[in-house]
């Protein structure tokens, strides 16, 4: 039978050293708690819409496979912040 074992291949010492840092690498805890993004509190908002709309929305959601609440939200969006530019030139 042959000897089929896993041998590591020859690198250099400068690989080596590199390797040997990368795996002893330690991440620096205010680093790992400022890439953390802070989540907005959240408000349930309920519509009343024509049925019109509800099928457009509905057939949004079917084509983009996106839920209700992001569907709803993209469409808002752009129309929030231009009233809220439009009221605050006034």
């Amino acid at each position: 039978m042959t000897n089929n074992k896993f041998t590591k291949t020859p690198i250099s010492k400068e690989k080596e050293r590199k390797a040997e840092a990368f795996l002893n690498f330690e991440e620096k805890p205010t680093e790992a708690k400022s890439a953390i993004p802070k989540k907005e509190p959240t408000k349930n908002l309920y519509l009343r819409v024509p049925n019109s709309y509800w099928e457009n929305i509905q057939k949004i959601m079917s084509l983009t496979g996106l839920s209700m609440n992001s569907t709803c939200l993209e469409l808002l969006r752009p129309a929030i912040k231009d009233k809220l530019k439009e009221l605050t030139e006034e």
